[in-house]
């Protein structure tokens, strides 16, 4: 299964809008008001809508994934913005070379099968004096702790180096900022989560299939982690999720 057909499992319309705060976040922290964005790895358009919300002069979204793209479309038609989407690796794109100011990928480039490649095509995308900025979860933080509930069935997974900052710098650059925040996501319980998860996250639905009977006992340990790592408000369970914001100056 390729990129393409393994984003295209399940829903992830469904789930991204349960993490989509750090494209808002991301968008606020780089004011791109006037600026060319290209945003890779953009699944349903978030963080690109959320920059042409706040005023980006053109903004072009990148995604291997042709269902995630008409999603995009849909959603910025809705927004009331007509964006550019183009289908392709995010590695190796068929965009000019310095066509914008700003390249962004929330929670998308940081998962590249080389994140040398797609950084490099990151920075040939940028301007001089623009800026590359990156989303990824954080080590010890929520996902992070699901990453670690599920290792023991996928031993073969290795130690992402996009959790801590000592580990993105020696991928991304000693020079790149590094800053850790946190939003909170909304779900209708521990329970409820693991259950969107298990339909609708291409992870969980391919990783469950992967380990057939096991995958009972991988469940209870995600809600294990989802009930440790939450509390109620009213009737919602709300999760604190640790994550970085890279940064690297063109």
């Amino acid at each position: 299964m390729d990129a393409a057909e393994f984003w295209a499992v399940g829903d992830y319309s469904v789930v991204g809008d349960l993490w989509s705060q750090p494209g808002e976040d991301l968008a606020d922290a780089l004011e791109p008001a006037g600026a060319d964005v290209i945003d890779l790895a953009t699944g349903t358009g978030v963080t690109a809508i959320a920059m042409a919300d706040r005023g980006a002069r053109s903004v072009t979204g990148v995604d291997i994934t042709a269902s995630l793209l008409d999603e995009a479309r849909r959603r910025a038609l809705a927004a009331g913005h007509d964006l550019t989407f183009v289908r392709s690796d995010i590695s190796s794109t068929p965009l000019p070379t310095a066509s914008a100011d700003i390249v962004s990928s929330t929670v998308g480039l940081v998962f590249a099968d080389d994140p040398q490649v797609a950084l490099a095509e990151a920075r040939r995308l940028t301007r001089p004096g623009g800026v590359v900025a990156l989303t990824s979860w954080a080590g010890g933080g929520f996902f992070d702790r699901i990453r670690k509930a599920l290792a023991p069935y996928f031993p073969e997974a290795g130690t992402p180096w996009h959790e801590e900052p000592e580990t993105i710098r020696g991928v991304v650059g000693a020079d790149a900022e590094v800053e850790e925040r946190t939003f909170t996501m909304a779900v209708p319980s521990p329970e409820g989560f693991v259950d969107l998860t298990q339909r609708h996250s291409a992870p969980i639905v391919v990783g469950a299939r992967a380990i057939g009977s096991r995958w009972s006992e991988a469940r209870r340990a995600l809600i294990d982690v989802a009930e440790s790592g939450g509390a109620w408000d009213g009737e919602i369970w709300r999760i604190p999720v640790d994550y970085h914001l890279i940064t690297i100056r063109v």
